[in-house]
């Protein structure tokens, strides 16, 4: 069972997600419409409720958390220090991190900075002197049709059978809901490759960081190549190993939820 639970940090209203009991993990997801914490780990949160207290939060502008008033809203820095917040908050000694996508990013810049973080996994994370893509300009465009949509979800999964008319349908009337549309415009209007650099990992920064890393990536990922993400995290993490995952997509723990929970598992004890 999955608890939810508002809290607030500088004057906004924060959605965490909590499941199971142990030490704690805290999740972080990444950026896309429509993204949230059940969105990137509703596949694994039951498996890793069975280890851990898992504890999940919505960033800023996403899922059940508040939006920004005022822009920029997209905000590498302020979904940082809302990590950082949300770590102290939780009071543990040590600390398990796991990020999706940009969420990876994150979890390891606040693992440079907190050395409450022990372990780190990253998934299909960014990072990296990455060029901006058609597949990652497309989903980091809100769909003005079912039909876009699709294309964006295509580009994002090596196993398409699952992206049927029905599935893209409704996710579709999801997203035309509640002014999501229009804020994620917002959020990603401008030089979007501006965006993508300021999430860049410089290597003095990952150099700081102490954590055990797992780096898991799709060999597919089409939006996110690891090429220009994850090996060059690994080449200035003091403590990282990577595996990459064939025929697979930007979401491991989507695509194969048996194999990225074997591994993630392992590495977080």
């Amino acid at each position: 069972m999955i608890d939810t639970q508002d809290i607030e940090f500088e004057n906004t209203r924060v959605r965490l997600y909590h499941a199971g009991q142990g030490p704690r993990l805290l999740l972080i997801h990444g950026i896309g419409p429509g993204t949230s914490i059940p969105a990137n780990f509703g596949t694994v949160i039951p498996a890793l409720a069975e280890h851990y207290s898992v504890v999940g939060m919505d960033l800023i502008g996403f899922g059940g958390s508040q939006r920004k008033q005022q822009p920029p809203f997209f905000d590498f820095e302020l979904w940082c220090r809302q990590a950082r917040f949300v770590a102290g908050y939780l009071g543990a000694d040590e600390l398990r991190v796991w990020g999706q996508s940009l969420g990876g990013a994150m979890a390891l810049k606040v693992a440079s900075e907190m050395p409450a973080v022990r372990r780190v996994v990253t998934t299909g994370t960014g990072g990296g002197r990455q060029r901006l893509n058609p597949a990652l300009e497309r989903f980091w465009t809100f769909p003005p049709s079912a039909e876009a949509l699709r294309e964006a979800l295509l580009s994002s999964m090596y196993d398409t059978s699952g992206i049927t008319a029905e599935v893209v349908s409704e996710r579709f009337e999801t997203l035309r809901q509640g002014g999501i549309g229009e804020y994620f415009s917002a959020m990603m209007a401008g030089d979007k490759q501006a965006l993508l650099d300021s999430v860049y990992l410089a290597p003095e920064i990952l150099a700081k960081v102490q954590a055990r890393v797992l780096l898991l990536h799709g060999r597919d990922d089409v939006p996110v190549p690891y090429r220009d993400t994850t090996l060059h995290l690994l080449d200035h993490l003091p403590f990282a190993e990577a595996v990459i995952l064939g025929r697979c997509g930007h979401n491991p723990a989507r695509e194969h939820p048996d194999r990225t929970l074997a591994l993630a598992l392992e590495h977080l004890r």
